[in-house]
């Protein structure tokens, strides 16, 4: 490239996109003194599956490229097609595996590419760690620009949060203090006092630093353990301590303590090191200066005494989620943070409601189903449960039936709305025996007619939420291995599961009617969320994968050897991608009056999130490639 002008332009061009906006000068210019500039017009091959592995890299410069992956004779599935517009570089991941193209790249009008040959390509991949991870994770690092432009958004809140990422070993500021579990009552809290620590540790047999056999003790303790019961000032520490304790490793990150503290409703979680107790991190470590932390919203759950308690603890749920959102925080995070805390919700409603009944759950499972039993609900969710009973207890269904049409009532005004389909335990056809379960999973695992495969979208993704686990454990461990053996069912989901996608007109801004808003609204649950949600559940059925989490379940069957890894990774990012904009866009609508508070109008996206999503529809677009050929006609 002679002309220092036209260098210039091109360098100006780049600027414009990722992952050259973060590339070092140096590597830029090597970049742009070996770009040539090449014309296609319309229909014109620019690389396909029969033209060997490609030599050479392209960057768009004007126009769009369409590539066309083809599929299988008699599929199920429309072709996975993919516009590239300015920008956007292809096929970078045949040039780093030195392999044919999957897809056919062609003009669909007059198309100007930059092109960079093989031998350079190689050569900036080495010298760019920017432009290597762009290749090797092309959505990650996407979504990783994504993320730092809602946090620039949102900077005069960032001080208010840890790192979500930070590691949770870097928030140790001193060892835990301990001591020997027979010393006494007083003695221990003489010691907190002097050391001004809101917990101690109780030394087991394995010494001080031997996470398995310690005890914990807290000051929120003291109140309820040992005033109250009257418990003497010389009694041993042992007799009202917490055992065994529940640790973290020091690797893990703060995000994860987060959510086991929303999960096991504590404060305080003592930190290991290759077994061994480093120190305690609590609550207040993990948040600064927030109006609603993890404490408080928690505290309003466990100590609520009625509904209209619980229905402003669910507000704080969804405000508190919103400065997440805010400052870029995972919506992996996000979203099952607010499932564990409406879990919360639920349980204690369901004991109150439960005790104004005479009812315990010890002989019934409060069942989480959709969404909620996948811990992945937004904001603007409605109910989805069901209720299993033992046998022994089918003769009091009615008492069953009346406590749980009150609990989804008071769902209801907790602002979970009521299913308009009429999925919740107070509805009879959802308040069964385990036996009765295990017929109706046989018998929708048996028909797989359209009635069974849409409640095997709700139904299969369940778990247990509240009382007793071992029923849906039970329950789960047969739905597995029934599924699993029939492979007429898994076919008939297969095909199920290609009816919703990404629609076939959107390209990276509805290019053909950029002036309709009907073309340029999305609905990012059923053209978005949907796909990635039943290729999972699907593949979970098909491999005897028991999680239920869209994002769990591909990572178990890269463990179990079915997907690849890198393909799951995409799969998970554009998942995470499309359940993230949803939050936004939910919270957004401050009133949630939205007749669907999943569309979004992409007209309204940045440049950069309209280029996501379209990556985002594509990876949709290669799992439902997968399910057709595993599952083909």
């Amino acid at each position: 490239m002679g002309s220092t002008t036209i260098a210039s332009s091109v360098r100006q061009f780049l600027l414009a996109y990722p992952p050259f906006t973060q590339m070092r000068a140096e590597d830029l210019d090597f970049l742009v003194r070996r770009l040539e500039l090449a014309y296609y017009a319309r229909s014109e091959l620019l690389v396909g599956p029969e033209s060997g592995s490609p030599d050479a890299c392209f960057i768009v410069r004007q126009g769009v490229v369409e590539g066309v992956r083809p599929v299988p004779p008699g599929a199920s599935t429309a072709s996975a097609v993919v516009q590239l517009t300015p920008g956007e570089v292809f096929p970078v991941g045949a040039l780093m595996a030195d392999r044919p193209v999957t897809s056919e790249y062609r003009a669909s009008g007059d198309v100007f590419c930059w092109m960079l040959k093989k031998a350079d390509f190689d050569e900036l991949l080495r010298r760019s760690d920017v432009f290597l991870d762009f290749c090797k994770r092309r959505m990650g690092a996407l979504l990783d620009l994504s993320q730092q432009a809602v946090q620039a958004t949102y900077a005069q809140n960032a001080t208010q949060w840890r790192s979500m990422v930070d590691p949770l070993g870097s928030l140790v500021r001193r060892p835990a203090v301990t001591v020997a579990s027979g010393d006494s009552l007083r003695a221990v809290f003489e010691r907190m006092e002097d050391e001004n620590v809101g917990s101690v540790i109780v030394a087991g047999a394995g010494g001080p630093t031997d996470a398995a056999s310690a005890g914990i003790f807290t000051r929120q303790d003291v109140i309820g353990r040992v005033v109250l019961p009257g418990v003497p000032l010389d009694t041993a520490i042992s007799a009202v301590m917490t055992a065994p304790i529940i640790t973290m490793e020091a690797g893990v990150t703060v995000a994860e303590a987060m959510l086991l503290m929303a999960h096991r409703a504590i404060r305080h979680i003592p930190v290991t090191r290759d077994g061994e107790l480093i120190g305690v991190v609590t609550e207040r470590d993990l948040f600064v200066l927030q109006r609603q932390s993890l404490r408080s919203i928690g505290d309003s759950i466990r100590h609520g005494r009625t509904v209209e308690d619980l229905a402003r603890a669910a507000g704080d749920i969804r405000t508190w989620s919103k400065s997440l959102v805010a400052q870029g925080v995972a919506a992996a995070f996000v979203t099952r943070l607010i499932s564990r805390l409406n879990d919360q919700v639920t349980a204690r409603l369901i004991a109150l409601i439960g005790a104004e009944h005479g009812l315990d759950l010890s002989d019934a499972c409060w069942l989480a189903l959709g969404s909620e039993g996948r811990e992945e609900q937004t904001i603007a969710t409605d109910q989805d449960n069901g209720l299993i009973l033992d046998d022994a207890r089918a003769g009091e269904r009615p008492r069953y039936l009346a406590f749980a049409q009150a609990v989804n009532q008071a769902l209801d005004r907790c602002g979970y709305p009521l299913c308009k389909g009429g999925i919740m335990a107070g509805n009879p056809k959802w308040c069964l025996t385990r036996t009765e379960w295990r017929d109706l999973f046989d018998d929708w695992i048996a028909r797989g007619d359209p009635e069974s495969l849409l409640a095997a979208n709700i139904f299969f993704d369940f778990r247990a939420l509240t009382g007793n686990a071992g029923l849906a454990a039970e329950l789960r461990a047969h739905v597995a291995q029934k599924a699993a053996a029939n492979s007429r069912f898994l076919k008939q989901m297969s095909d199920n599961a290609m009816r919703n996608g990404p629609p076939a007109s959107w390209t990276a801004g509805v290019l053909e009617q950029l002036f309709t808003r009907e073309a340029a609204s999305v609905d990012l649950k059923l053209n978005g969320t949907s796909p990635f949600v039943d290729g999972a559940r699907l593949l979970a059925l098909a491999h005897g994968v028991t999680v239920t989490g869209t994002g769990e379940r591909f990572e178990a069957l890269v463990e179990a050897g079915a997907i690849a890894e890198a393909e799951a990774r995409a799969w998970v990012d554009s998942f995470q991608f499309l359940q993230g904009l949803r939050l936004r866009i939910q919270h957004a609508d401050v009133s949630q009056q939205a007749e669907n508070p999943n569309l979004i109008d992409t007209r309204e996206m940045s440049d950069l999130d309209r280029r996501i999503l379209k990556e985002a529809f594509r990876q949709a677009r290669k799992l439902q490639q997968r399910l057709a050929l595993d599952y083909p006609g």
